[in-house]
Formats: C-alpha cells, structure tokens, sequence
C-alpha cells in the first residue's frame, strides 16, 4: 500500500475486503432516521454492551455460535428468523427478538444466560431499546477507521492543540485544567519522566532562576533531558517490558539457561531511544532487520531480539504464538493469539488470519551461528579456544549423524510398517527427552509419510508401493503376485539389464530387486509388504557399506586396483542398485538427515545427544564469558518454505485449510498480498508502519501518552478491540497520530509536543467537585501523580546516596545478590525469567515472560514495609549520610537543608528544620551518627521522594 491518506477509492475497497461484514472489519451500516439525528452512541455504549455479553455466543467465531445467530453484523442481526421476526428489526423495538430476549423473566429464555454469570442493567435494556428505535444503526469499531488530521477545536482558553482538545470536553462539563505547578515540580517530573532520575539542586536552581518565558526555558530544559543517555535508558526500559525482554530461556524446573548475548538487544533499544531512531524504521529492524540488506555485522541485526530474546518453549509452535502476541498485542493492540484455537470471539480475526501470521513467522529460524556486532575487538585466546570447541562439537555432529544415518537406513521397514498399519500423524512440535536405537522417531515416520506422498505410481522403486496400499486385505496375496508378474513382465527380457557393472546399462521400469522380494515372500497384508521394502533396502545398505570398503582397499598401499567397471564393482556401478540408494542418500530422503540443525539433535540417542549438548554447551558457557565479544541475536528464513496450514483446534496434526503467509484482512485491502518468500518478516513490518494502517500509530502514541499520564487515552493499551475501552479523547488521539507522522515518526518530538501542553503541566491537587462530576479523572482536569516504578526507585536511591554511576552504560548485565548494591542503572541488571526477584514482585515489575504494555498497579503493605526495612535502602541511608556535602556542613541546621536538596531537591521548611533537629536531638557520637541515618532513612521512605506530582 502506498503511504499517504486514503482516498475515497481505498476506503472503498477496505469496505469491499471486510470479513462478513463484521463490524470490526471495515464496513459500516446506516439506517436513515427520518428528521433526527440517533441520540444513542453505538461505538461508545452499544458495541461495548454487545461486545461483553453477546458476543462470545453470537459472535464471530462460528464454531461455538449458538442458533445461528450473529450479533456482531447488521446482516447477522437483521436475518428473518421465521414469521417475520428477527434479533433486530431496525426502528421496531417490539418486533426485535434481543430486546424479548434479554426482557424475558424465564430463565431458559433470558439472554444472557444465567448460568453466563453476566446481565444487563436497567440502563443498558434502556438504551438498546432506543438504539432500536432510532434505527439500530452499526458503524464501523473506532480503531479501525483510517486516521485523518482532527481540526483542532477553538478554544479561548486553551494555546497549545493538545489543551484545546482536552479543555473543550472539559468546559462541556463545567469542568477547568489545574492550576499549572511551579518551576520545580514540573522539572522533577519532567526529569523522571524521560530520564527515570532526580533532579539535582543545581538543576532546579538554574530552571528556577532563568529568566527566560516560561515555555522557552522549559523547552531548553526538555532538549536537554532529551539529549541525554539517561533518556533512552528510562524510554528503554519501558520498550524492554513490551519486548518482554529477559537473559533467561524460561521454564526451567530446575537451574535456569542464559542467553549470552540477550544484552546486545537491550542495548540496541537504548541507542535507538538516544538517537530518536524514526518509529517506523525501529519496527521494520526489530521484525526483519535480516531482510533489509543490511552489512552482516550492522549492529541493527541486534534488533531481531524483539522475536529471539522472548521465552524459549519447548514447542515451537508455542515460540511462534509467543512472536505473533508480542507483535499484535505489542504493536497493534489487538489480542490475535486468541484466534490460535478458534475464531475470535470478540473480534474479526479468524483462524486463517492467526495461521497467516503463523506462516509469516514460522518459516523463520535462529542460525547456529550468530553474526557479531560491529567490528568488536576478539581476543586471541577466546577465537582460539572458540574454535577448539566449535571443531569437538562439528566433529562429533559429524560422526554421530552419520551413525544415525546409518541407522535410519537400516530402519525403513520399521517406518513403512508404521505406515501400512495406518499410524496417524504424529505431533513434531514438542522436543521429546530421549530415544534408543530401536524407538520410532516421529519427525523421522512424517518425513516418510510426507517422502512417500510426493512420489506417484510410476516411481520405479515405490510405484508397486503405492499400487499395493489399495488392494484389499481378503485378496491380498493373490492381487499381489498378479501385481508382480505384470510388472514383470512390463520390465521385459532380463538379460537387457543384466551387465550391473557396466555405468551405461539402464535400469527397467520397475525395479527388479524390491519384484524378487515380493515374489519370493508372497505377502498375505500391507503391513508384510512393508517388511519386504524394509529388508530390501537394509540389504541395498549393507552392500553399499561393503562396496565402499573394498573400494577403498583397493588404493591403500599395497593394494590390488580393479578396474573401476570390473564385475568386481557391480554393486557400485549398478544402475538398479542406484534407484534403490537414491531414496536412501538422496538429500531429500527422509534417512539423509542434516544434523548442522539443532532441532535435529534431539533424535539422537540419548547419551549421544546430551555428550553433543555438553559440546555445545561448552560453547554456550564461553559465549558467556566477559572475554566474548557481542553477537545478534538473529534469526533466518528458511528456503524453500514448508506449506502452512490451518490447525484445527489449534493441534498440529488436525490440518484445516492451506494459508499463505500475509496481513490482517480487517487490516488489508480485499484479498490482502502474500508476502513474498524469503522476505516474509519483512512484509509483515512493512503492513504494520503503513500509513494507511489505522492502528500502529494510535497504539505508540497511546503507549507514550499512558507513560506520562500513568494511562492512555485508552486505558486497554493492549487491547484495541471491541472488549476494550473506547478513547476518552478520540479526536485527540488521532490527532497525534496524524502529526507523528508529520513528524517523521519522531518519538522525542512526541514527546515535546505532549510536555509543553498545560495539561500535562497541570497540577495534581485534589478537586471534590470535579472528583463528583469525572470520578476517575477520564477528562483529564489534573495530572495524576505516580509511584515511582521499582527501577526509577532503586535508581534514584542509588542517584541521591552517590553510588550511581550514570558512565558504566551497555554491556553484559549485572547481578545484585543479597542486598549489596551495584552502582549501575536498573536497565542494565540481570533479569531472571525463572525466578523474579523480590523487589519486581513487591512493585509490580513486568513480567518477562509475556509482552507488558502496561504494568499492573497496586498499592499493598508489602510496599511500605521494604521501604522501611530494606537493608537496601537502609544502606543508602548510611551512604548519603556520609556524603563530604552533608558530612563537611557547618551546622546542623546546614545539615538537613543539604540532605532536602539531595533528596527532594528543594530547601526545607523552617517547620521541617525544627522537626528534624528535635528528632536527631544531642547525644553521643554513636547514638547521633544513628538518629541522622534513620532520620535520612525516613526520608527516602516518605511519599514526597517514591510519588511524582
């Protein structure tokens, strides 16, 4: 799709490629209200309404839909259900079936169903009756319509285009803005808000006492945090919850295994953060930096950790599910792993839509070898040992693939018995524990069953195999041999091919050994045919194996050379011999298997397997290493692809339709583009940072509003669809969306554009009456003040107490054990998947093993009782105590004023002075130095130092 604003002519063909009808597709419906206009909101009060009691029953997912019915389209809605009636007759509300049913006092009629655990309201009966009445209009779900430049509304009040939004909705309410803070309050949440740190006294000082406007110095201010590497770090971190960024596989009952290099991903986010990498181009690196012809060590290959760095499950299917909710959730806000199983219930999204995805992603995989970032200085003794462990693993794949080739050669008639008695598919998906020589191999009996279904009956090996699958079982062995003697006689005179050792004799049609075989065993099943194939080609085998010996006798020293067409060499040199080898060493048989793929090692026998996994993870261990030099995290696609199908019920092995790998189609114009093989990822990026897709820029810039505000102009920011909140401020979100992309995709220009607004430079104070007329602040008539996140806390403590050292920036991450502090930011600390630390579960850190676009937010006694029994931040305490500037002051009166600046960055209050110097009192040395501590103890404890106003 070409970028711009779509024109009539593309909305058009939007309306035409919707899915049903479905109101999440793009197709709207209006029923002309004679003289009015309808008074009902259907996107604000309907949908919702139907969307959360309906929906699930008589929704899109057609497998689960209860009498036929769809509520989610006007045609489902409208559709005669007999004598006349119908769920909704438009501007009846007597004659519609809904409201009957959802007025019904019988319990066996009333919708919803009782047992559903849910009901409707007087109000919400009250309103759908009239929404009935006025015409049961259906229009299109709001995030799904295109975005368009809002006029700004004209508002006396209001200078900036964000406050004439915000002021307007307001004003309708008898409401106003707060007043705006002061100088140092805003700097403070300026300061935590891009950056995660305090303000220094020194800041605050020179913001306070320039004499510059007020929106000029508070734009030099804001290009100053925006400028600094503290800023990406703080923006970061947000990034990284989204990502669900860990150094941790995940799962693990017991111990735990590191990425080695889970770090150059986070590090790549910060430095596009710093550098205000456009948004639209960080998405395209992040899907498919492999596919944009980059060199092979750019350090934006780093960014492929948003698909590789997320918990590594056993089932690759799930690995896929995981990348396909990181993407939708994270990036559209639209909950697509739902329709994994079923359609979506809530939504349009089908199955073939989750499968398309599946295919987009699935063909995709991570290299055993990962490039390095950039140009990274190696040390000679870790190249070198590197290279003595890549050499043990190489030659024990080597070796002990081809045993198992071997092996498997030996084994046909174990997998074509498998077959004959009607085995179903097998699940491939799962990594099994461990196998012994004689145990069936699931991937190994579905490449025989996929091997076999590509040849036809004129293959001259398998051509009987597939004729004799069809014979009945009472006239087997009969049908068999009349099969084999026209086969034979097909063939010809025998003496035509009886010269083996000559190169140039041809083979026959069909292929005597696999005709003798069956001849002299007179199979009476399929099953006994099966043995014959079996037992002809481990004899092929091991007259191969024997040939290859005596071959090669003949040139060690002293050796006697034949003559290369000698009859000596007939099984060498045999052209029926050959037809049988080819479906053993072919590199498409199912025997020739290449255990260069790590999938492929878990089909090695199991003490076999775990001595490779030791060499690898011998190889994995120095990786982790400080001397190893960083590497990406990368992943590859595959060529060519494997088909992809729909799973039924979400099982592997119940395949539904065929699907190719492209878009949405309530995204997409009608049809919607297969992406292109060998740039799948790629046209999958491309659709999501597409102008003309509606919901990529609403989600960011709703994801960066909810980080200033505390939450987003919708409040569901993983969640767009129809179970989720509408925006409180529609015309607003879409006008910020329309300037991010005048902007250039610009982040950090967002990011002025909302600072300087009065809104968000309001103040926090409580307001009874308008806390009457907005209880939850939804129009936005003050800031709402904010609990410091677990990483902007433990930072700022480090920060005020001198231990941060903001110059230790990137790299491997860091371990805090116990309580002992590490003077690095948060951002950079080790984070365990397996085992989340105390002070993530205490204040509601992410969790790493799913995409967080929003962390939860509690407030629970836990909290307050770390902040004052914490060694940690007792530690800290002691720290600042014995900073020169508090410990070098000439009073004590001096004293707490400095520990005020270093704390909250303002002076202290002659009343607080008074308090603290009757607290901290006279007394001896030791039991002095004590009370200062505990009094510099309960100030990183207070509220003033863990809230943001």
């Amino acid at each position: 799709m070409s970028p711009g604003r779509q024109d009539e002519r593309g909305i058009s063909r939007r309306l035409k490629g919707a899915v049903g009808g479905s109101l999440l597709g793009f197709v709207a419906w209006s029923l002309p209200v004679s003289g009015e206009e309808a008074t009902v909101d259907f996107r604000q009060e309907i949908l919702p309404l139907l969307s959360e009691n309906c929906f699930h029953c008589h929704g899109p997912d057609g497998e689960e839909r209860k009498a036929d019915l769809r509520l989610d389209t006007f045609e489902g809605a409208t559709r005669d259900l007999g004598e006349g009636a119908a769920a909704l007759v438009p501007g009846k509300p007597s004659l519609s079936r809904l409201l009957s049913r959802i007025d019904s006092p019988e319990s066996d009629e009333v919708m919803p169903p009782p047992d559903s655990g849910k009901s409707l309201t007087p109000g919400q009966r009250a309103r759908l009756r009239k929404w009935i009445s006025e015409g049961g209009r259906y229009e299109t779900h709001w995030a799904y319509e295109p975005v368009e430049r809002t006029e700004i509304p004209p508002v006396a009040t209001a200078d900036h285009p964000i406050d004439s939004f915000v002021v307007r909705r307001l004003e309708e309410r008898g409401l106003e803005l707060s007043d705006p803070v002061d100088r140092r309050t805003l700097l403070r949440r300026a300061t935590f808000d891009l950056t995660g740190l305090p303000p220094s006294w020194k800041e605050v000082q020179d913001f306070v006492n320039d004499p510059a406007p007020d929106g000029e110095a508070f734009g030099a201010v804001l290009d100053r945090l925006l400028e600094s590497p503290a800023y990406g770090e703080r923006w970061g971190r947000h990034w990284l919850d989204l990502a669900r960024y860990a150094d941790t596989h995940g799962g693990s009952a017991i111990g735990f295994t590191r990425f080695p290099f889970s770090y150059t991903y986070r590090d790549y986010v910060i430095g596009a953060f710093n550098e205000d990498l456009p948004y639209d181009r960080f998405l395209l690196e992040q899907i498919a930096a492999d596919q944009l012809d980059l060199p092979s060590r750019d350090p934006a290959l780093a960014a492929l950790g948003f698909l590789t760095v997320g918990r590594q499950f056993r089932n690759v299917h799930d690995r896929i599910d995981d990348q396909i909710d990181v993407i939708t959730r994270g990036l559209l806000g639209l909950t697509v792993s739902c329709a994994r199983c079923h359609d979506h219930k809530f939504d349009s999204i089908p199955t073939t839509d989750y499968y398309a995805l599946h295919a987009t992603l699935g063909s995709s995989r991570v290299p055993f070898e990962l490039p390095l970032v950039g140009d990274p200085e190696v040390p000679e003794s870790y190249r070198s040992e590197r290279e003595n462990r890549y050499r043990l693993r190489n030659d024990m794949v080597r070796e002990q693939g081809e045993v198992m080739r071997g092996r498997l050669r030996m084994q046909v008639g174990l997998y074509l018995g498998e077959l004959a008695k009607g085995t179903p598919e097998q699940d491939t998906s799962t990594f099994f524990l461990s196998y012994r020589t004689e145990d069936t191999r699931p991937k190994v009996l579905e490449a025989w069953r996929r091997y076999l279904a590509a040849l036809d009956e004129s293959d001259p090996v398998f051509g009987p195999w597939h004729r004799l699958s069809t014979i009945e079982a009472e006239n087997f062995r009969a049908e068999c041999a009349a099969l084999v003697a026209q086969l034979e006689k097909e063939n010809g005179d025998p003496k035509a091919f009886a010269n083996e050792h000559l190169l140039k004799t041809r083979p026959p049609k069909w292929n005597p050994r696999v005709l003798d075989a069956l001849k002299a065993r007179q199979p009476n099943s399929f099953v006994e045919v099966a043995e014959v194939y079996g037992e002809v080609f481990a004899g092929v085998h091991r007259r191969w194996l024997g040939s290859l010996l005596e071959a090669s006798i003949e040139a060690e020293p002293g050796g006697t050379v034949v003559p290369d067409q000698d009859a000596k060499h007939a099984v060498v040199n045999s052209a029926i011999e050959r037809q049988l080898r080819h479906h053993l060493y072919d590199p498409g048989s199912p025997t020739a298997l290449s255990f260069e793929k790590p999938e492929n090692l878990t089909m090695l026998n199991r003490g076999v397997r775990d001595a490779v996994r030791g060499t690898l993870g011998a190889i994995h261990n120095l990786d982790l290493g400080g001397t190893a030099p960083p590497r990406s995290m990368i992943l590859e696609e595959q060529s060519p692809p494997d088909e992809s199908f729909v799973f039924l019920r979400g099982n592997p092995v119940a395949r539904g339709e065929k699907v190719e790998p492209r878009f949405l189609t309530a995204l997409s114009a009608e049809g919607g583009a297969t992406f292109p093989d060998g740039r799948r990822r790629l046209g999958l990026a491309q659709a999501i940072v597409d102008p003309e897709n509606p919901l990529t820029r609403r989600v960011i810039v709703n994801w960066i509003w909810q980080h200033h505000f505390g939450r987003g102009l919708v409040r569901t920011a993983d969640d767009f669809g129809t179970r989720g909140e509408p925006p409180s401020h529609p015309e607003l979100l879409d006008y910020l969306a329309e300037v991010l992309l005048e902007d250039g995709w610009s982040l950090k220009q967002l990011h002025r554009r909302i600072m300087t607004s009065a809104t968000y430079q309001q103040g926090s104070l409580e307001n009874r009456n308008a806390r009457e007329i907005d209880p939850q602040n939804d129009l936005l008539w003050r800031m709402p003040p904010r609990r410091l996140e677990m990483e902007a806390m433990r930072d700022s403590l480090l920060a005020v107490s001198g231990e941060l050292d903001l110059k230790k920036r990137g790299g491997r991450p860091f371990e805090e054990k116990d309580e002992a502090a590490v003077g690095r930011r948060s951002v950079y600390a080790f984070v365990n998947r397996d085992v989340i630390s105390r002070m993530a579960s205490t204040f509601d850190g992410a969790d790493p093993s799913a995409c967080t676009v929003k962390r939860p937010e509690t407030v629970v006694p836990q909290q307050t009782l770390f902040a004052l029994n914490s060694g940690f931040v007792q530690d800290r305490a002691v720290a600042l105590f014995d900073l020169p500037e508090i410990q070098e002051t000439e009073s004590s009166s001096a004293r707490i004023e400095a520990i005020y600046r270093r704390i909250f960055s303002r002076s202290a209050s002659p009343e607080e002075v008074a308090v603290a110097l009757e607290y901290v009192g006279e007394g001896s040395e030791d039991t002095n130095e004590a009370r200062w501590s505990q009094f510099v103890h309960a100030l990183l404890a207070s509220n003033e130092f863990l809230f943001v106003d």
